[in-house]
């Protein structure tokens, strides 16, 4: 009987150890942790805009008028608050590039819109993205087919 106890317990304390890894490892509703964000996970979330959504990711530091990668590699367009350095992205939607102001044009995509946002870093960006820009990072939004995007 007494093994039986043993085996049980240490068989709950192993379900308690997991359990506990896992809560601690999920961060804040919301936070995402890796470079693919779903739209359903952006809907879930309760939030309205691409723009929104990205104000969440931890890799991301978004200011009033700028977007950025925190931390990257060498020689990239970079901007700076206090000592931290953050490297600019270009964006993509729907394989077009943005010349316009990232920050208004991840405004102006709802959340209803959104299939898929990827975040490529430096390294990481395809050959497809990789033109004069990308050397800090890309991010792609891709929209439902017969989205309504405002292109002012």
């Amino acid at each position: 009987m007494s093994e039986r106890t043993r085996r049980s317990a240490s068989i709950a304390m192993t379900m308690a150890v997991m359990a506990m890894a896992a809560c601690a490892s999920s961060g804040r509703p919301g936070t995402y942790t890796r470079l693919v964000i779903t739209g359903s996970e952006i809907r879930e979330a309760g939030y309205g805009t691409a723009y929104e959504a990205l104000t969440h990711h931890r890799e991301l530091i978004i200011f009033e008028d700028q977007i950025g990668f925190r931390g990257g590699n060498d020689g990239v367009r970079v901007f700076g608050r206090a000592t931290q350095e953050f490297y600019v992205p270009l964006l993509v939607v729907d394989g077009d590039f943005n010349l316009n102001d990232e920050i208004t044009t991840l405004r102006r995509i709802r959340a209803d819109d959104i299939v898929m946002i990827r975040l490529y870093r430096q390294s990481m960006v395809p050959p497809r993205y990789r033109r004069p820009g990308a050397e800090g990072g890309v991010i792609e939004v891709s929209t439902r087919p017969g989205s309504e995007r405002d292109s002012t």
